[in-house]
């Protein structure tokens, strides 16, 4: 028994496989990281200025009236909340 414990030192004989883990998590979130600072932060306001492209397009092929025009700091706030 005293030999098996010298083998593995202080450690336990998983610790390998949890310093692994680390490693790849550690990986993980660098190469996460990277990636938004590659592409940015994505704002609000992209998405919000998305979907009125959507919404104007899609009225303009099915012939329906325009949405009546909305202010940035409006187009915030959800449809449901606007009014109140």
């Amino acid at each position: 028994m005293a030999h098996h414990e010298a083998a593995e030192g202080r450690y336990g004989p998983h610790m390998k496989t949890v310093a692994l883990s680390i490693l790849v998590m550690g990986i993980s979130l660098a190469v996460v990281i990277l990636l938004w600072v590659s592409f940015g932060w994505i704002s609000p306001k992209f998405s919000d200025q998305v979907l009125r492209n959507q919404q104007e397009d899609l009225r303009e092929k099915y012939g329906l009236d325009p949405l009546p025009h909305i202010s940035e700091q409006q187009a915030q706030i959800p449809p449901s909340l606007r009014d109140k």
